[in-house]
């Protein structure tokens, strides 16, 4: 007991001095400074109050309609909100409370996109319709009636979506019949043709600008194909089929899709590393209606997909399997990046490269997503789906932009994880060999692969 007690003063001692370096000796300069800031960090005002302040100033505004400009609302607490609520003038809105905020912004939707208001391709589907409503009720010269298209197709849009069997779709919009009885008041001139294809292009170069490594959402396909009907420029769009519904076929659009991509991409380094016969495709020509669906088909074209994706055509209950066949033809068609390319006409400002190093980052960032994830084949699924997506995009290049993307990913793998770049190097391997005039069917030719997403047997990228 003496000795605890002797030791006492000592332990006094050494936190008092421990205390004043840290701090500063009270009462000097520093630690005056010190408990100076420290009191304004106190006094600061809480996210709970203001919180209220916001609800104060967005109470009289409309739930049901967005704002010019959303920068007033951010400002710090003024003197009369002080007075009122209590709360310290000139307390600035934290992050977490302007966000929220600066989505009921109004702009268009590249402004959006920019500030990062849109997160996603899904997001930004959800806010075409009211563009593509505006563009397609111009075709209506009477401003009552074009109220009221606009305010049908927004409507319209947002309708439930439904699976159907036998290649059956859902009811389009100029199949209503009250939008039929109004049809004969509908003038397409060349003047609305040219607005639906400006925005078509420019909603296409959005789409590959700010989303370069995800596929284009269905409902997004939807109002790209109203424009480009509008625009009669006859590009053609496939949706993303499920593989639990799969039908075995598809309907003759794919086949199109896939003939029209051969334009653009016969030889090219997208077509070498998917050994793509795009010769061959252009030569099909079955396209005929079978018994039990409700559209034409090719019977030739889906035979092709099951023969690339490896699966006995009798084994149509497996969604695996299924899986392998769909994405043989999302490849074979490039899955709507040709059509917006040729004949749309999409092409950045800045050129290919950059949507192909950001499609990479999109497969870097999911493969990294894998390790030690239980549920690992949807990530490796939008990870092949982004590499495609890289693929298409380098073929569009230059033979230098491509060696220079090559090399880029390179760099790139190496800062990722090593359990990510041990992942990626078969896949980087292969993308080599082929662009040095390799095949990656050559038995010969050892690590290397083909990144698809959908197998049979497990995913040898989850097991590496």
């Amino acid at each position: 007991m003496r000795a605890r007690a002797a030791a006492r003063p000592g332990l006094l001692r050494h936190a008092v001095d421990s205390m004043v370096a840290k701090r500063g000796a009270p009462g000097s300069p520093t630690h005056t400074e010190l408990r100076a800031r420290q009191a304004a960090d106190a006094s600061t005002a809480t996210l709970h109050e203001l919180a209220r302040v916001l609800i104060t100033r967005l109470a009289n505004l409309r739930d049901d309609a967005g704002l010019p400009d959303t920068a007033w609302l951010l400002v710090p607490v003024t003197d009369e909100e002080a007075a009122r609520t209590g709360v310290r003038a000139g307390s600035p809105i934290p992050d977490g409370l302007r966000h929220p905020v600066e989505r009921a912004l109004s702009a268009p939707v590249a402004t959006l996109v920019e500030r990062g208001i849109v997160p996603s391709a899904e997001v930004l589907a959800e806010l075409v319709p009211q563009l593509v409503a505006a563009t397609t009720a111009l075709a209506y010269h009477d401003p009552a009636l074009r109220t009221l298209m606009t305010a049908e197709y927004g409507a319209f849009a947002e309708r439930r979506s439904l699976l159907l069997l036998n290649l059956e779709h859902q009811v389009r919009l100029e199949e209503l019949p009250w939008v039929q009885a109004v049809s004969a008041y509908r003038r397409v001139s060349t003047d609305t043709a040219g607005n639906a294809h400006e925005a078509l292009v420019e909603l296409g170069t959005l789409t590959v600008r700010a989303f370069p490594g995800t596929i284009v959402p269905n409902p997004l396909l939807q109002e790209l194909g109203s424009l480009a009907r509008q625009a009669k420029v006859g590009a053609v769009f496939t949706e993303e089929l499920a593989a639990d519904i799969f039908m075995g076929t598809f309907s003759a659009k794919f086949l199109r899709a896939a003939q029209s991509a051969a334009e653009l991409l016969e030889g090219s380094l997208y077509a070498r590393y998917y050994d793509i016969d795009y010769a061959m495709i252009r030569g099909i020509d079955d396209v005929k209606r079978k018994r039990g669906l409700a559209a034409n088909t090719s019977a030739d074209f889906a035979a092709l997909c099951r023969e690339r994706a490896g699966t006995d055509p009798r084994n149509r209950w497996s969604i695996a399997a299924n899986g392998t066949v769909i994405e043989q033809a999302q490849i074979l068609t490039t899955h709507n990046l040709a059509a917006l390319v040729h004949p749309i006409g999409v092409e950045p400002a800045e050129g290919w490269a950059e949507p192909a190093r950001g499609a990479y980052r999109t497969v870097c960032r999911l493969v990294q997503q894998i390790a030690g994830n239980t549920r690992t084949l949807g990530t490796v699924k939008d990870a092949a789906y982004a590499w495609r997506q890289t693929l298409f995009f380098l073929s569009l290049c230059g033979v230098e932009d491509q060696f220079a993307v090559i090399a880029w990913m390179a760099q790139e793998t190496a800062r990722r994880p090593e359990h990510t770049a041990r992942r990626l190097a078969p896949v980087l391997a292969g993308l080599r060999h082929v662009f040095t005039g390799g095949s990656l069917d050559d038995p010969a030719v050892p690590n290397v692969r083909r990144f698809v997403g959908w197998a049979t047997d497990g995913h040898w990228m989850r097991d590496a």
